[in-house]
């Protein structure tokens, strides 16, 4: 209903009941002016005054007898008694008549009546006695007749007054009614030319908003018509009342076809009826709405031929006068679910294309730095021998170059975790010149070969400490200085740097090949090179570009083909002082100071490899072999730093290090580092998150653990040590373990071929499998079992899923060949 609307019918009712009000009013005036008429026109008044003179009359004829009657001879009695009682009768109509009670209430009329009653009543006994009584008793009758005389006329002219009086209020009461009816007459008719006026002005208005209501209608079937969406309307038991045109097209039928029969049985699919049916008796019964005004929701829907399809269905309800309506608005989606299912598909094979190259990446990157961390590892010892200054240059050459390579092959995995957002920005101070000298003299050799000078300057006023990812800026320049020295024969490369007020900007500077400018833009890309005569991956400009947007700096090129390439890149500039701690890092031969150090391993020989390293270096090691040793350890002793392996019978290594952090106040900030086999990221964050600072990979390395602990001795670990699953080379092993290296080695075939029994009886618990395997992990890459030491590696895995048939079937493979070869 309109605002219109409503106020009108307002209007009308307020009008009605004035209407009402004033017919009730006229009806009430026009039935006391018929009553009044009607009283007017009766002959009452004419009876009231004809009995009163009656009374009169009768009084005189009975006056007049008896005095005829008082001194005849022969008294005629019997017409004096008739006359008597005409006169008592006519004086019981005034006495007891309904005509004369209001005039009775009048005092001169009530005292005369009375007065003429009570001479009746005393008469009257004398009348009704003996003739000879009645003869002896008319002169005392006659007495008090003549004397009643007075009593009677008054009785006649009060009683006529009265009567007269009272017409006369009843003219004038009919006269103030018909004034009354005339007033209620006149307001009705304002009243009415009141509503009249108003009809007619809402009249027009209505018509106004009907055409425009029209107008809306028709708009709105236009649009209902028009629309992609199907639109059908219900009444609440389920009968079609409208089906849009979309509705036809979707569904295949016609409304004329189809309207008043049940949406059940069009478009509801045969195994959704009954509960369709069950909502609709619910909502008859009960007016709950489960679907209705409750937003867009997924069904399946049904065409005319039987075809089922996803459809987007909501549903409204309101009120017409014909009772309640449903309108279900639906959409077909079936191209929606199907684009939806298509991309599933592709999100899926995505993520598996993902996997393969991250586990392609992962097995690369181990099957690189395994031979890689035995050269370093050699590197080490022979830096420990007794070299010229020729050889040792050389020595320390290789090294460098060795991180360095070592690094590269991180960058591999950089890659997977650019793409995966993963790769973290870590800060720290750092000397600009030292870092740039490192990389020359790590590219020396390949310069060399090459017949290319190296050099580098600072353009400007120089910097000597600045704060930012050094990582990721040495990461930068390797890959932009190998390409200009692999494109420049018997030239120059040369690395600018030139400070600006809030960035540092690095230039290497080559007179090789050039690049042509189709190809500036394009060799940032990764895979791609300036041409297919230029080898390599091109991958490393690919990684150094997000290795800058990573910094927040820019990366740019120049060039001329035949001339040379500039490659430049800026980064934020942060200049920092020298820190205190970083004089010992620059020395990389001064002597270490020991430290108190506890190592809680149960593999004896991996505990005495690691004790022998740690010894060598000049450090007190004390020895656990579980966790709760560890824990009765270090609440006798104080310790500097904590190796913890992490599986360890008892009391495993997480559980011993979250006691410690709660439990023991001397060790809340002792730095914990993991020292375990297990090198997977995941297995990394476990141990950060219960408490360790840092971690240690199996089998140790020199290296690492020289810088795990120059980190412990500066005041601070970092938070992840890069972790190793190679093997130790086998002359290494040797003078590690010293004379004991045949009794360890025969300890190892023991318990390998323990294993091995144990496997080839049945009973593998895969708890228990994953116990074993890991135990021996270390120990088989000590003595450069790799085969062995990767199937323990997938049998522990493997166990850890819940299924390791297949990999123990391989494990006793490849321990019967290995087992031959030591």
């Amino acid at each position: 209903m309109t605002k219109l609307d409503g106020n009108f019918r307002a209007a009308q009712l307020i009008f009605f009941s004035a209407a009402v009000a004033c017919l009730a009013v006229i009806i009430f005036l026009a039935g006391s002016v018929a009553r009044d008429l009607s009283e007017l026109r009766s002959a009452k008044r004419d009876t009231v005054q004809w009995t009163l003179s009656q009374v009169e009359i009768e009084f005189l004829d009975f006056a007049l007898t008896l005095e005829n009657q008082v001194g005849a001879a022969t008294p005629n009695l019997s017409d004096l008694r008739k006359d008597f009682d005409v006169f008592y009768s006519r004086l019981s109509i005034v006495s007891e008549g309904r005509l004369f009670n209001d005039a009775r209430v009048e005092k001169k009329f009530g005292d005369a009546t009375d007065r003429i009653q009570a001479f009746l009543d005393s008469t009257a006994n004398i009348m009704d006695s003996s003739d000879a009584h009645l003869v002896s008793s008319l002169p005392s009758i006659l007495d008090k007749t003549l004397a009643l005389r007075p009593s009677v006329r008054a009785l006649y002219i009060s009683g006529l007054g009265y009567f007269a009086e009272q017409s006369d209020l009843l003219r004038n009461r009919l006269a103030n009614t018909m004034l009354e009816l005339s007033a209620a007459s006149g307001m009705l008719l304002v009243l009415l030319a009141i509503l009249t006026l108003y009809s007619r002005t809402t009249n027009r208005q209505l018509r106004r908003q009907s055409h425009a209501l029209v107008s809306a209608n028709a708009r709105m079937e236009t649009i209902l018509e028009t629309s992609l969406d199907s639109v059908i309307v219900s009444d609440s038991l389920g009968h079609v009342i409208d089906f849009n045109a979309a509705a036809e097209r979707t569904f295949g039928y016609k409304l004329e076809d189809i309207k008043g029969k049940l949406i059940r049985d069009l478009i509801v699919p045969h195994g959704m009826r009954a509960a369709h049916q069950q909502g609709m008796e619910r909502m008859q019964a009960t007016g709950e709405k489960r679907l209705v005004g409750h937003g867009h929701i997924q069904i399946s829907a049904c065409r005319a031929d039987g075809t089922e399809f996803p459809v987007e269905l909501a549903l409204e309800s309101a009120q017409t006068l014909d009772g309640e309506i449903i309108i279900a608005f639906l959409r077909d989606i079936s191209e929606r679910v199907r684009t939806e299912e298509e991309l599933r598909e592709a999100r899926d094979l995505a993520l598996a294309g993902e996997k393969a190259k991250s586990d392609f990446l992962a097995v690369m990157s181990h099957e690189i730095r395994t031979p890689l961390n035995g050269l370093l590892g050699n590197l080490t010892l022979l830096g420990d021998t007794r070299l010229s200054r020729e050889q040792s240059q050389y020595q320390d050459n290789m090294e460098i170059s060795g991180r360095q390579l070592m690094k590269h092959v991180n960058s591999v995995l950089d890659v997977a975790r650019f793409e995966s957002g993963k790769m973290p920005v870590r800060t720290s101070s750092f000397h600009v010149g030292q870092l740039v000298q490192e990389i020359l003299d790590g590219q020396s050799g390949p310069a060399e070969r090459h017949q290319t000078t190296l050099s580098w300057r600072f353009l400007g006023t120089p910097v000597d400490w600045m704060r930012s990812d050094r990582n990721h800026i040495e990461q930068i320049l390797l890959n932009l200085v190998g390409n200009a020295i692999k494109f420049t024969k018997g030239g120059r490369v040369e690395i600018e740097i030139e400070t600006h007020d809030t960035s540092i900007e690095f230039r290497v500077i080559d007179t090789g090949v050039g690049i042509a400018e189709a190809d500036q833009q394009r060799i940032f890309e990764d895979f791609e090179s300036a041409g297919p005569a230029t080898g390599g991956t091109g991958l490393g400009l690919g990684i150094a570009t997000r290795l800058v947007n990573l910094l927040k700096g820019e990366i740019g090129l120049e060039s001329t083909p035949g001339e040379g390439s500039v490659f430049w890149f800026s980064v934020p500039l942060q200049i920092v002082e020298a820190p205190a701690e970083t004089e010992l890092a620059d020395q990389k031969n001064a002597p270490m100071p020991g430290l108190r150090i506890l190592l809680a391993e149960d593999n004896d020989m991996n505990a005495f490899v690691a004790q022998k390293m740690l010894e060598k270096e000049g450090h007190t090691v004390t020895l656990a072999e579980d966790g709760l040793r560890a824990l009765e350890a270090v609440q006798h002793q104080v310790f500097d730093v904590i190796l913890m392996d992490i599986n360890m019978p008892r009391m495993d290594g997480l559980t011993a290090t979250q006691k410690m952090r709660s439990e023991i106040e001397a060790t809340k900030t002792t730095p914990i580092l993991a020292f375990s086999a297990n090198v997977l990221p995941e297995d990394k964050d476990r141990f950060l998150q219960n408490g360790m600072d840092g971690f240690i990979g199996k089998p140790i390395q020199m290296e690492e653990l020289r810088s795990a602990l120059q980190a412990v001795m500066v005041g601070h670990v970092r938070p992840m040590m890069k972790g190793s699953s190679a093997q130790l080379p086998t002359n290494e092993a040797r003078d590690l373990l010293g004379d004991n290296y045949d009794a360890f080695l025969a300890r190892f075939r023991d318990e390998a071929d323990k294993l091995i029994e144990w496997i080839k009886a049945g009973d593998t618990p895969p708890g228990d499998v994953e116990h074993h395997c890991h135990k021996l992990i270390s120990t088989a890459a000590m003595f450069g079992a790799k085969a062995f030491q990767d199937a323990l590696r997938k049998s522990e895995n493997a166990a850890k899923r819940g299924d390791v048939e297949m990999y123990l079937t391989e494990l006793v493979e490849v321990w019967t060949e290995t087992r031959a070869t030591l």
